[in-house]
């Protein structure tokens, strides 16, 4: 495999995915800690709301933005490895995987 310009912003796009979500699951924990102190400086007869462990950390803001950002994606890397799409999209395939994986990580909660 080559190295070239686009897969570099491809990393880096993915990159930025990565440690976006991480830095929502930090910002969870953080919160649940900081809920629990507030429940332990109430007192004893407080209650205490308990996060629901069957619940999943993340949460989809939108499920169209979601599509969208999949489709970016999947017409990026079909452009990179098909013959069948213009010479300026096979060029220029790192644009649409790169937005679809930055856009992807917004759609998070």
């Amino acid at each position: 495999m080559k190295f070239d310009f686009g897969l570099a912003i491809t990393a880096v796009a993915m990159l930025f995915f990565y440690l976006r979500l991480a830095m929502l699951r930090g910002r969870k924990r953080r919160l649940e800690r900081e809920q629990a102190l507030k429940a332990k400086k109430a007192g004893k007869g407080a209650k205490v709301a308990l996060p629901d462990p069957n619940k999943p950390r993340y949460e989809i803001r939108s499920w169209i933005l979601v599509g969208i950002a999949v489709a970016l994606m999947l017409v990026g890397l079909a452009a990179r490895q098909a013959t069948s799409f213009p010479q300026v999209m096979q060029e220029y395939w790192w644009v649409g995987t790169s937005l679809g994986a930055v856009l992807f990580s917004f759609c998070f909660k």
